[in-house]
């Protein structure tokens, strides 16, 4: 057949899955659709035990081409999706639900965007049908400009390379119905996703999630958003071990593993040191103690880091302190692999609860913030807390911390306990603050400059060692 010619031409091999329930209403018109596209597919029905006469619509079109899968039982839309891929001959997939259409050049404008090496590409949807947000148009930024971690605007019917939906694991069915999302994380692990201007027309009907969304959803999808976040992303943890309190070093890093494991984490972190102590003895030392953990993380690794410096003058002191932290904190972020970085100074002692606390605080929300942090107070200033806002020129710290485990967002924070978005904050860190030499100031005001949110979490109290016997308690 003609259609059949078309599929061995030069163009790259795509397949379509159709997976629907019960959705005869639409189906056909979701079938053409894709049959009626300016580039050809192989176009698979996979049923998910519908009790509707929706298979009897989809073997009406098996003499044009469609593939039809049914099933004895309800899968749910996950492994109904993977259910397709599995029979699928494309070297390209795109999933499409029951109810939906593609435009007639879908197919075309997702292979125009391809790149080799590129997992998947993306495109905008239009809403159509009955409801509140029908007649919407949702484009897509360009990956440079998309923010990952705090929404979603990767829609179901995004075309994956079929070794990076292999790669990525497929379809999963343990964050709801936020399924897109969860697959897309994964899959941009493998390479930079692409936009396209392919349209998916997105119907809005009664039964569909996004006609549902409203006042009384909203707690519901911050609650799913959370979860997507919680499954998928990384933990790495770093420090700079300078050798000023060695013999701090093993209750420290017994507080620190205890708290990691009560994370929970899907997948263990990794840690990360910077071995500034510049002997071999107290190297040694760190080694062994750490070796302890090895259970609790997914690698352990201890790096040198021999910068050090002179100084005459306080202020020239301060000036090379701030220039040090800032150059160990840029080593870190290009070292960590994690999506979420947890730095705790060699000097602070984390509650058993830190970790959970502050990994909860921070992927929770619809508007997740860009980094939190426990509290701890100024070794020099210990009637204060280390963070706090800028005003009119000068900071002023916390004294107080208010009761409850209310997130208390602040212009400035320390780095002694901090939690962070890699992709969410900024790249460097620099030493300086409108002069001032204070690595962390600059970092977080950095952060509110690009209309991020900074918190500290007032449950979360650390201690902040003066020597290694006298602690600060938080």
């Amino acid at each position: 057949m003609e259609h059949e010619k078309l599929l061995t031409c030069d163009q790259p091999r795509v397949s379509v899955i159709i997976a629907a329930r019960n959705n005869s209403l639409y189906l056909s018109r979701t079938i053409e659709s894709v049959l009626n596209q300016s580039i050809p597919a192989e176009v698979i029905y996979s049923d998910d035990c519908s009790t509707d006469d929706s298979v009897a619509i989809a073997r009406g079109f098996e003499p044009r081409g469609l593939v039809v899968l049914t099933s004895p039982y309800h899968r749910g839309v996950c492994e109904t999706r993977n259910r397709g891929a599995l029979v699928a001959k494309g070297q390209y997939l795109v999933f499409l639900d029951g109810d939906d259409l593609l435009s007639s050049d879908f197919i075309e404008q997702h292979l125009k965007s391809v790149q080799a090496g590129t997992p998947f590409v993306y495109g905008p949807a239009h809403a159509f049908g009955k409801g509140q947000h029908a007649g919407t148009f949702w484009d897509v930024p360009n990956w440079d400009d998309y923010d990952l971690w705090r929404c979603n605007t990767v829609n179901t019917s995004a075309m994956y390379a079929r070794w990076a939906f292999e790669a990525a694991g497929r379809w999963r069915d343990c964050v709801r119905s936020m399924w897109d999302w969860d697959l897309a994380i994964r899959a941009s692990r493998f390479g930079q996703p692409k936009p396209s201007r392919a349209v998916l027309y997105y119907r809005m009907h009664s039964g569909s999630w996004s006609s549902l969304i409203g006042e009384r959803e909203a707690e519901q999808r911050a609650e799913q958003c959370s979860i997507v976040r919680r499954w998928n992303a990384r933990v790495s943890i770093g420090a700079i071990l300078s050798g000023r309190l060695p013999g701090l070093f093993p209750r420290w890093m017994a507080a620190l593993a205890q708290s990691v494991r009560l994370m929970k984490l899907s997948t263990k972190p990794e840690l990360v040191y910077l071995d500034n102590s510049r002997k071999a003895s107290i190297r040694s030392k760190f080694l062994v103690e750490a070796d302890k953990y090895c259970d609790t993380f997914e690698t352990i690794r201890i790096l040198p880091f021999p910068e050090r410096f002179t100084w005459r003058k306080e202020q020239e002191r301060r000036d090379k302190v701030a220039q040090f932290m800032a150059s160990a904190s840029n080593r870190l972020r290009s070292e960590m692999h994690g999506d979420i970085h947890w730095i705790v100074e060699d000097d602070v002692l984390v509650p058993l609860a830190a970790g959970e606390q502050l990994w909860q605080t921070l992927t929770a929300g619809t508007n997740p913030l860009n980094a939190v942090a426990g509290c701890y107070r100024n070794r020099h200033l210990p009637e204060t807390y280390v963070g706090g806002w800028w005003n009119n020129g000068s900071p002023r710290e916390l004294r107080d911390l208010p009761p409850g485990n209310v997130p208390v967002e602040v212009d400035f924070t320390g780095t002694g306990c901090l939690m962070y978005w890699k992709d969410r904050t900024p790249k460097m860190w620099n030493s300086h603050y409108q002069g001032v030499p204070a690595h962390d100031w600059e970092w977080c005001m950095a952060v509110k400059a690009a209309k991020g949110r900074v918190a500290m979490l007032p449950q979360v109290r650390c201690g902040h060692a003066v020597d290694e016997k006298n602690i600060i308690p938080g």
